[in-house]
């Protein structure tokens, strides 16, 4: 299963749940983004919204997730987590991870983190970075390729679960503790599998042969005839009785 959220349409696609705003917000050359500014007093607690993405991930064994964010040097965590243990015991200046699979941003100003781990990147700041994500659940990995948007800094690799104890991922989470700060958030895709099919297996090939359409899906790498129509022959014979009709 795919889908695909973009902001052309104008339309909020995150839910602001604590000390922050959401907002459909449009650049100089017309690209509309999700925007999201925390509140005054966001650093009394903390600002927390999310995007439901439960439908699309249900019983997946693998998840296949890109974005592009854009975040200056405050104090983000742009996370995949299960929305059901969100945001945890989170508090000011204290971000609980419990339920997140992986989460990358800056909690210093200075560096990009991957979950927990420093990278020592300061060029991921002001700009808009690209990130693919891929969750499996099976071994509780997660490989990314995060890069800036001129490809000039690129951070990829495998990882295990934020927190391991974690089996799935219902949300796309941003969070913050800094008042009065706004990042933008674009271009979402979510390719689920829920079981060991190929990226053909879900995709219907229509081709002709013999003189008739085929169908056909990739099952185990082989290619499996689902349906057929003689519709070449449908056709001849339907010209053959107006050439007869024309003649007559």
């Amino acid at each position: 299963m795919s889908v695909e959220f973009g902001f052309s349409d104008g339309v909020s696609k995150f839910n602001a749940i604590n000390r922050c705003t959401v907002s459909v917000a449009e650049e100089s050359d017309g690209n509309k983004y999700q925007k999201i500014v925390t509140g005054s007093n966001a650093a009394n607690m903390y600002a927390f919204a999310y995007l439901d993405i439960s439908k699309y991930t249900a019983n997946a064994k693998e998840l296949i997730i890109e974005f592009d964010t854009k975040i200056n040097t405050d104090r983000w965590y742009i996370g995949l987590s299960d929305l059901a243990q969100r945001p945890g015991e989170s508090s000011r200046g204290s971000y609980d991870g419990t339920g997140v699979v992986f989460t990358q941003g800056t909690k210093d100003g200075k560096y990009y983190y991957i979950n927990s781990d420093l990278t020592w990147k300061d060029n991921f700041f002001n700009c808009w970075v690209h990130s693919r994500i891929e969750v499996n659940y099976e071994s509780k990995t997660v490989s990314y390729c995060i890069t800036n948007n001129n490809e000039s800094a690129k951070l990829s690799g495998e990882i295990d679960f934020y927190d391991k104890s974690a089996s799935k991922v219902t949300g796309l989470e941003i969070y913050s503790y800094v008042n009065s700060v706004e990042m933008g958030i674009d271009n979402i895709s979510i390719t689920s599998k829920s079981g060991n099919e190929s990226d053909d297996e879900r995709t219907v090939y229509i081709v002709a042969e013999d003189g008739d359409i085929a169908e056909y899906i990739y099952i185990d790498g082989k290619p499996i005839c689902i349906g057929r129509s003689d519709i070449f022959n449908t056709i001849k014979d339907l010209f053959e009785r107006v050439e007869k009709l024309e003649n007559n």
